[in-house]
């Protein structure tokens, strides 16, 4: 697998964003519209993202697009606000990547996958990963609820010793917890 030898350098992910599948569903702008909506719903994302995530969440989130080419003042691969940016550049679509990523993640288990596509989804499921539908997942962001995989909420929120019920939802320090059990 190509991406296996990049990907695993450096902090794995705990966030993996399918991008057009979350940014909500929008139609190109009519007639007399300029050519940077796409842009500007991207960057919404990254923004919405900035806002509501933890310094150390955002810094393991990637975000990948579906792209024949990145934009003009980019390469495939970058990173805003702390944010991964990737553009699936040389995939038939996004959907690929996203595939090849899930299966390099050297800890699975503390993956938390958006995305509504079901092959996305069976993907993070088979490697034990925690699959979430987009639309839901980004409701509950702005509503200032976080939600990871549940051996990372766990950890973060002290919940699941015994129960086996952690619910996924991250508020409050998360700094502090993840730095208090390794993350």
């Amino acid at each position: 697998m190509r991406l296996r030898s990049r990907y695993n350098r450096g902090v794995s992910l705990l966030l993996l964003i399918d991008g057009y599948n979350v940014i909500p569903p929008v139609a190109p702008p009519g007639r007399g519209a300029d050519d940077h909506w796409l842009h500007r719903e991207r960057m919404q994302l990254i923004d919405r993202l900035w806002q509501h995530l933890d310094d150390r969440v955002r810094r393991r989130t990637c975000v990948v697009f579906d792209a024949r080419q990145p934009p003009r003042d980019r390469s495939a691969r970058y990173e805003l606000k702390d944010i991964r940016v990737w553009f699936a550049v040389g995939y038939p679509e996004a959907d690929d990547l996203l595939e090849e990523i899930i299966a390099a993640h050297s800890a699975p288990k503390q993956l938390a996958v958006v995305s509504s596509d079901h092959r996305v989804q069976a993907a993070a499921r088979r490697r034990g990963a925690t699959a979430f539908d987009s639309d839901v997942w980004l409701d509950q962001l702005m509503d200032g609820k976080v939600r990871l995989a549940p051996s990372v909420q766990a950890k973060i929120s002290g919940e699941g010793q015994g129960s086996g019920d952690a619910k996924p939802e991250v508020g409050g320090d998360v700094d502090g917890w993840m730095e208090e059990f390794g993350f």
